[in-house]
């Protein structure tokens, strides 16, 4: 009986031992084909190239959150062998930011933003200790980590920088700005814009105007532009360039026409760009002069005609200032009537005594002379203020040869006490000149001289103003009205003003007006007429870079 019951017992252990060990094997057998699906499922997410597809997270190599990407973005991954079910988490490549494989798929195409290679990086970084990153105006990425990234370019309202293999946006108010050196290359300093009107083929076609350009000539230029590294720039770029939203590599350069024909073929065949801009409303200022900074009011422009010479287009591309052809009497094809040029000189300096002066609207006290000696030795007359204001409004005749001298500033070698240049040199010579003195920076009393007439270039206004650009256009009306009143009470005469970089507005020539005076200057590279706005009349800028023929042309 005893072993019947001891041999039922043990049949029962047997069958519990065989459960347990069924069930032991099933649930391997079940993790190992789970683990294996896992393994698989994981390795079905992975590629080199991935895509979000829902709002996930982001991981740092401890697998804490440290940010969020949105749906859409895509990576590359770091290399990645995966043998175990733990291996859930996708390292980004070149970073330490980690994603979870169920938010990933397998990406053939993946997005990269280019930069324009003639973009220079800003010597400036934006930091913060949180992120967020925006892509065609919405977040798409949050970071919980401080960050300093250098920024690319930047509008309005972004700063936009790379980062995570694309180009990102970051608002401005939320990023404080440091400066890095992030790179030594050159900066464009200025831009030369060069129009070519008409476009024609004088094997083909006539064309009897001034401003048609045969296309054998402007393939010469494109030629020259290529072989020297100049590379042609968009209006678009110009207008980031000028408000100071993009940097451009040295050596940029505008080309623009009114006419399509022609265009596509050549910038294929010379790899720049001829931009047709018949159909932009924009004010171009047909100067012939470069743009810098401070040209606010309208794209300045050098105009290719039928007689412009090869080296007047280099002139052009080197920012220097070209003078008009003369046609015939000494005066220029766009004249009618009496033109008087009036010259713009700034600064003087002598290298035979030591001095320099790196700006070119510097001048050689010798080039001053031979400048003076010409006009000395062909009867010129040199004017008075106010004998050029009474000509304007045609209260007197004046010469044939003519000429007004003026200077602006009151600067280097243009005073008593600042290297004391000019007024010598004019009374050695008995010939007249006026200046336009800053008259918050100097005093009238150091600049006196029977040669010599003193006028207003503003009492402190000739600075860039809290608006982003020349002072003249950040004051209102009243503002500007006091600050030309304190300068003439100064200068104790209102007969002529200078506007400061050749800069205004309507709410300026009003500012002047009620002031009393007269007559205002600016830039133009054209003879003064007197059918000219009296508030707006053409000068000469005279450089260092400005030949002696090329003077000599300017006051013919």
């Amino acid at each position: 009986m005893i072993k019947k019951k001891y041999k039922l017992k043990n049949k029962k252990l047997y069958i519990v031992i065989s459960i347990v060990i069924i069930v032991i094997i099933s649930f391997i057998i079940y993790m190992y084909i789970h683990k294996n699906k896992l393994i698989n499922e994981i390795k079905n997410h992975y590629a080199s190239k991935v895509i979000v597809t829902k709002n996930t997270k982001l991981y740092n190599k401890n697998k804490k959150v440290i940010g969020t990407v949105g749906k859409g973005y895509t990576f590359y991954l770091d290399k990645k062998i995966i043998n175990d079910s733990k291996d859930e988490y996708f390292k980004v490549k070149d970073t330490n930011y980690y994603l979870y494989y169920k938010s990933l798929k397998k990406t053939k195409k993946i997005t990269q933003d280019k930069i324009n290679d003639n973009y220079l990086v800003f010597n400036n970084n934006i930091e913060a200790k949180n992120f967020n990153f925006y892509l065609n105006n919405k977040k798409i990425i949050s970071i919980n980590k401080k960050l300093s990234l250098p920024i690319k370019y930047m509008d309005d309202k972004y700063y936009y920088v790379y980062y995570l293999n694309r180009l990102l946006q970051v608002e401005k108010d939320k990023v404080k700005i440091i400066e890095k050196e992030n790179t030594k290359e050159e900066e464009s300093t200025y831009i030369s814009v060069i129009n070519y009107n008409k476009i024609y083929d004088k094997n083909s076609t006539k064309c009897n105007e001034k401003d048609c350009v045969d296309i054998s000539y402007l393939k010469e230029n494109l030629k020259y532009l290529k072989e020297n590294s100049y590379y042609t720039i968009t209006i678009d770029d110009y207008n980031k360039w000028l408000n100071g939203n993009i940097r451009l590599k040295k050596n940029a350069i505008l080309l623009i026409t009114n006419n399509n024909d022609y265009i596509d073929d050549l910038n294929k065949e010379y790899g720049l760009l001829l931009q047709n801009v018949s159909n932009l409303n924009i004010k171009f200022n047909d100067n012939n002069t470069k743009n810098t900074k401070e040209s606010k009011d309208g794209i300045n422009r050098y105009n290719i005609k039928n007689n412009t010479s090869i080296d007047d287009f280099k002139q052009m591309v080197e920012g220097n200032t070209v003078v008009e052809k003369v046609i015939s009497n000494n005066v220029s094809s766009t004249s009618s009537g009496q033109g008087i040029a009036v010259l713009n000189y700034h600064f003087f300096y002598d290298s035979k005594l030591g001095e320099a002066c790196n700006e070119n609207i510097c001048l050689e006290t010798d080039m001053f002379r031979r400048h003076l000696d010409y006009l000395r030795d062909n009867g010129y007359k040199t004017l008075t203020i106010d004998e050029f204001s009474k000509w304007m409004y045609n209260e007197i005749s004046l010469p044939e040869k003519s000429v007004l001298i003026t200077i602006d500033d009151g600067a280097m070698g243009t005073s008593k006490i600042n290297g004391n240049k000019l007024i010598p040199i004019l009374e050695e010579y008995k010939m007249h000149a006026t200046l336009f003195l800053i008259t918050a920076w100097w005093n009238k009393s150091d600049y006196e001289s029977k040669y010599l007439d003193v006028e207003s270039h503003g009492d402190d206004i000739h600075i860039r103003g809290d608006c982003g650009k020349n002072k003249i256009h950040c004051l209102t009306k009243e503002q500007l009205v006091n600050d030309f009143a304190l300068s003439k009470q100064k200068l104790g005469t209102n007969t002529a003003f200078c506007y400061p970089f050749y800069s205004y507005n309507d709410t300026a020539i009003e500012a002047i007006k009620e002031n009393g005076f007269k007559i205002a200057f600016i830039g133009g590279s054209r003879k003064a007429k007197q059918s000219d706005n009296k508030y707006l009349i053409p000068r000469y800028p005279v450089h260092k870079s400005m030949s002696f023929e090329q003077f000599v042309q300017m006051v013919n």
